[in-house]
């Protein structure tokens, strides 16, 4: 701890001249380092998880073509998309923007709203990813999705067929 030496001079007065031991105090510090590294939570992997419901492997879903439109981002944030069932002969559809993206989703909403059987009412999208495509452009389709309440949203794989239109496309 702290200690006080007295030395007597010759016909002066006694000087005290304090000395403080240390060692108690970096016992503590790197007792406090040691508690603070154990404690502290290292940086956790940031990663979005995806709840999909569980389906069994023989159910599958309704898919109505005349209520349904495929969209397929690629490189420089471009979607092409498709109404319906892909047709290897015709040339595939471009949007540039969200803007133009959310007003061809709000048409074929509404035109399907008309539609006399109730379960054609719904619009049914798919979101097929070529290799190309950013993750950054799918968060937005889902996010799109989700503004304009489109429930029925599925990603599946890119066909061999589709993914070679698009490589025609992006040359």
């Amino acid at each position: 701890m702290a200690e006080l030496l007295i030395t007597a001079g010759r016909g002066r007065r006694q000087r005290s001249n304090p000395r403080i031991d240390l060692t108690p105090m970096v016992d503590l510090g790197f007792l406090l380092i040691t508690f603070f590294m154990l404690t502290t939570t290292m940086t956790k992997p940031k990663a979005m998880d995806i709840q999909m419901p569980f389906t069994p492997a023989k159910s599958t879903t309704a898919f109505y073509e005349s209520s349904a439109i495929t969209l397929m981002p690629a490189k420089d944030h471009r979607i092409y998309y498709y109404e319906g069932l892909f047709q290897p002969g015709t040339p595939l559809k471009e949007v540039h923007t969200e803007a133009t993206l959310r007003s061809l989703l709000q048409h074929k909403q509404q035109a399907l709203r008309t539609r006399p059987v109730a379960s054609e009412r719904q619009l049914q999208v798919l979101i097929k990813a070529h290799s190309t495509a950013t993750v950054a452009d799918i968060i937005g389709l889902f996010d799109e999705m989700n503004i304009l309440g489109v429930r029925q949203v599925g990603m599946v794989d890119i066909g061999p067929e589709e993914a070679a239109v698009i490589n025609t496309a992006l040359r």
